[in-house]
């Protein structure tokens, strides 16, 4: 059986039971799923969320459930890929490269085409679409890979980007200036023609983390899905296109439509994931075709600013984007972290300090991986990367900011920072060179001070299950 979302859900309900929360009482699909889902997160606490009876902006039920927080978890985004969630950059990285082709299924053997819409039976609203953020204009689309060609080449580009659903046939659509949707865009207007576009929503983790995958332009990511999913992807024509533009056949839901030449309307604001509320700004848009559908779909929404925003759909792909670039040209890296409490501007490099300068190279090489990396910290081999406290510590007792400091001006950044001036989206980054000094020769220990620690032999004897209860540790009282 191929992979989806349902059969993702179905071993999770088998296998981890307790990784799925199941809301059988009544939720508005405006703000209270998000308000359920940001007290969890507020928590730390990241469960599978499956509301079963989301209620429609007009007050009825949705015949469609929704399910969010699918991508919340790192353990569990790690499990799904089959890989180390402390070796996400290397094992990631290595299965994107792995491309496997898609392969193309009759009509009939594709259930996302068991319901087919077109023209005026299409009606949006009556999805489970959620509205996150209370400054947010109307429910947005926060899951949709949209998928469009390169008219030159033919091939095809997949990109993650919000829809603001604004009537029963048209959405608003921003496509990042930075992104190679965009530089699509361009190509047909050029050519003065409207831009063939589909958005399908709702697949297996894998899948959309394949989606998510940092390419080259032009470039498919339908063949890196299949390299994430360790299968090909099935793909079938769609509706409004045809063969020109495919979909995936295992999806739950597909939009097709275009974005037509020269049309502009205003979008936003929107609550995006750096956490704060995104201003108001002339925006593409889609004129709505056709929608296909399973009968018995189910809509995968997001927490949009939160884990389940940051951590499959994000930090995944660019730690993995990251390692494979720096490693080319620094064969001292080690791993790579995107925590989520830097929003995807922070991340977390990890280096072996065999010679001078090596910090301060591992800041020049990372720093042009994307223009949403604002500060990169870089750390020795002793210290837990995953951990921040430990991250912390080295900044604190092995950085001296007036050499170790790198500070960038003028360089492109990712204009959804609040902090950056306005207009544009030129701003400062930079990165801490947090490593110790290396050791003096081969072979020779460092010229640093040593770590508190306790005798190995010692710590190895010590083990706290024969202490304390495990149920307690959850229970015994933290600091902050």
């Amino acid at each position: 059986m191929a992979k989806d979302l349902r059969t993702y859900l179905e071993q999770m309900d088998r296998k981890k039971p307790q990784a799925v929360l199941r809301i059988k009482k009544p939720l508005k699909v405006a703000y209270e799923i998000t308000a359920l889902q940001r007290k969890l997160d507020a928590l730390k606490k990241y469960p599978i969320i499956i509301v079963e009876h989301p209620i429609l902006d007009d007050g009825q039920e949705s015949p469609f459930p929704v399910v969010t927080n699918l991508t919340a978890s790192r353990d569990l985004c790690a499990d799904a890929l089959g890989i180390d969630p402390r070796r996400v950059a290397m094992e990631y990285s290595a299965k994107v490269a792995n491309r496997i082709a898609p392969v193309v299924v009759p009509r009939d053997e594709a259930p996302v085409k068991q319901m087919v819409e077109k023209g005026d039976e299409v009606n949006l609203f009556k999805f489970p679409i959620l509205t996150h953020n209370y400054m947010d204009p109307g429910p947005y689309i926060g899951t949709g890979f949209v998928t469009c060609v390169d008219p030159d080449t033919g091939i095809d580009n997949t990109c993650l980007q919000r829809i603001w659903v604004k009537s029963p046939r048209r959405t608003g659509y921003y496509a990042s200036v930075a992104s190679h949707s965009m530089q699509n865009i361009a190509k047909w207007w050029g050519r003065g023609q409207d831009m063939p576009v589909v958005v399908w929503i709702g697949h297996h983790p894998t899948a959309i983390a394949g989606g998510q995958s940092r390419l080259a332009y032009p470039e498919s990511h339908y063949p890196a899905m299949g390299g994430v999913m360790g299968e090909p992807l099935r793909l079938v024509p769609s509706e409004t296109f045809g063969e020109e533009l495919m979909v995936p056949a295992d999806a739950e839901l597909v939009i097709e439509g275009y974005v037509p030449k020269d049309v502009f309307e205003a979008e936003g604001p929107f609550g995006e994931y750096p956490g704060y509320i995104g201003p108001q700004r002339p925006s593409n848009i889609i004129e709505v075709t056709s929608v296909t559908y399973r009968r018995d779909a189910i809509y995968h929404g997001i927490g949009v600013g939160l884990a389940d925003h940051l951590v499959l759909l994000g930090n995944f792909p660019l730690e993995a984007r990251i390692y494979s670039v720096v490693k080319n040209v620094l064969p001292e890296l080690m791993n790579v972290y995107m925590p989520i409490s830097g929003r995807r501007n922070h991340v977390y490099v990890q280096v072996k300090k065999t010679r001078p300068g090596i910090g301060k190279d591992a800041i020049m090489a990372t720093l042009p991986c994307d223009s949403r990396i604002k500060h990169v910290f870089v750390v020795d081999e002793d210290v837990d990367l995953f951990n921040e406290s430990d991250v912390l510590w080295s900044v604190a007792y092995r950085s001296q900011w007036d050499k170790d400091l790198m500070v960038v001006k003028g360089t492109a950044v990712f204009p959804l920072d609040p902090s950056v001036p306005s207009p544009g989206n030129i701003g400062t980054r930079g990165g801490i060179d947090a490593t110790a000094p290396p050791p003096i020769g081969i072979g020779l220990p460092r010229f640093y001070q040593m770590i508190n620690k306790t005798p190995d032999e010692v710590a190895e004897t010590i083990n706290l299950k024969d202490y304390l209860e495990p149920e307690m540790l959850a229970q015994y009282p933290g600091s902050f």
